[in-house]
């Protein structure tokens, strides 16, 4: 029969049995709870790697830490509920580019692990830049790094299932869609449709989990609202993730530091009680790039008709690559966004080509300069004048309207100049309000493309995330 000798013994026996978001809640109550719940994390934590890194562990830790690698997987999950914690026969870690060379090499050299494969599974090979899987006494590591201008939140992000998008640093953990799996419950993403009927990838490999994954979110009887798979959401927001730490030098929340990562489940929604259901969807126009004046013509009524309609439209200025002169047009800003519409929040697929028709991640924020004054001048602006830009890509002509600007100041096109360009507008106060465009500022933004390309300032920026 176990002996407790103290009552802090008793409260760790308690705690042990939590999920790490109430240990974390119970550890900020007193300074001997802090304590407690800290040891608690610290023994789960190794009692999770431990049978991976044959007796290094504090070597592992550390290169962990040096290569910015994050836990994700059945081990992380088993963190975040206190299940299983003996019974994961994998571990799945997620770095940045740069990191991956570094926890490789100490997988063969120092836990003497033999790489068996660098070919990730099918339905992420377009996610991942590379990829091993290592073995040694029947347990499996696996390593997986984004492209080397991407934030390994691609991959996290890119699930098979709700339930696969928790992920662990050394010091704390994150899980996106908590209240799901808070009821044992998960939504398979995109990728997870790619897998059919064979869960060879995931929580779906194994068979005892006891969370339910449900192919769509019709489950819910009622509308999916701010969780529809269907819509759109930045990292910055954090309604949709929990995080908790309990070793601030390694915080999981230093991974979404400076990152440009948008995101959504799936393409379609097939939930009959959501708004957004693909029903509903089928009969809008789905618009990647716009290029010359009859889709000037076309759009707009076909963006202010949609169903169901868009809670808000801006007035932008749009450049098509094929058109002879700039045109005010209708600017959406993306379903589901309840406060005020940011830069990050405008649907500008039907002007420019930003993302492609069935991405579920993406980055945008380096297709944008803002400005608010004349570059090289003294010539403020009336509000703050964005210019988004395409997403570079091969074989897309210059922009006919800057090459006409171009030759009215005397400037030379260069390559930054192709595909067609989009500006919106915003208020000069510290909330930076969205504006409508009007033609009195034509002249202005006129003056502003001409300076830009004058100065060879226009392009996207060459920072991604």
């Amino acid at each position: 029969m176990m002996k407790f000798t103290t009552n802090e013994d008793i409260a760790t026996m308690i705690i042990e049995a939590l999920n790490i978001v109430d240990v974390a809640s119970i550890g900020r109550t007193s300074h001997i709870m802090h304590k407690i719940t800290h040891e608690v994390c610290r023994r789960r934590l190794t009692c999770i790697m431990a049978p991976f890194v044959k007796g290094r562990y504090s070597s592992f830790i550390k290169a962990l830490q040096i290569s910015k690698g994050v836990i994700t997987g059945s081990a992380a999950r088993s963190m975040l509920t206190g299940d299983n914690i003996n019974a994961n026969r994998d571990l799945n870690i997620v770095v940045p580019y740069a990191g991956f060379f570094a926890i490789d090499t100490f997988m063969v050299e120092q836990l003497h692990y033999e790489c068996t494969s660098r070919t990730p599974h099918h339905a992420l090979s377009s996610i991942i830049h590379h990829y091993h899987q290592y073995t040694a006494n029947h347990h499996t590591i696996t390593v997986a790094c984004s492209s080397p201008a991407s934030s390994l939140l691609h991959i996290i992000l890119n699930s098979p299932c709700t339930a696969d998008m928790v992920f662990m640093t050394t010091g704390g953990l994150t899980c996106f869609y908590p209240q799901w799996m808070r009821q044992a419950i998960a939504i398979q993403t995109h990728i997870g449709d790619l897998l059919l009927n064979n869960h060879d990838l995931g929580c779906g490999t194994n068979n005892s989990s006891d969370i339910r994954i449900e192919r769509d979110t019709d489950f819910l009887g009622s509308a999916c609202g701010n969780r529809c798979p269907t819509l759109w959401h930045h990292i910055s927001q954090k309604h949709l993730r929990t995080s908790v730490d309990w070793d601030v030098d390694d915080s999981v929340t230093q991974v979404f530091h400076n990152v440009d990562v948008e995101w959504r489940l799936n393409v379609h929604c097939s939930n009959h009680a959501c708004r957004y259901n693909s029903q509903v969807m089928c009969s809008n126009v789905v618009s990647c790039g716009s290029v010359n004046s009859s889709d000037v013509k076309f759009l707009p009524p076909e963006i202010r008709c949609r169903k169901p309609h868009f809670t808000h439209i801006f007035q932008g200025l749009f450049y098509g690559l094929a058109c002879y002169r700039p045109f005010l047009v209708p600017v959406p800003v993306n379903d589901g966004i309840g406060g005020p519409p940011t830069l990050d929040d405008l649907l500008v697929n039907y002007w420019i080509k930003q993302r492609e028709a069935d991405d579920c991640t993406a980055t945008r924020q380096h297709l944008r300069r803002t400005f608010a004054k004349i570059p090289h001048s003294n010539v403020p602006l009336d509000g703050l004048y964005t210019v988004l830009f395409e997403s570079p890509r091969t074989g897309v002509q210059r922009n006919h309207v800057l090459q006409r600007i171009a030759s009215l100041n005397g400037s030379q096109m260069n390559e930054t100049h192709n595909g067609s360009i989009l500006i919106v507008k915003q208020a000069l106060s510290n909330d930076h309000t969205m504006l409508n465009m009007t033609k009195d500022d034509m002249a202005l933004a006129n003056f502003l493309m001409s300076s830009i390309i004058h100065h060879e300032m226009c392009g996207p920026m060459l920072k991604q995330d």
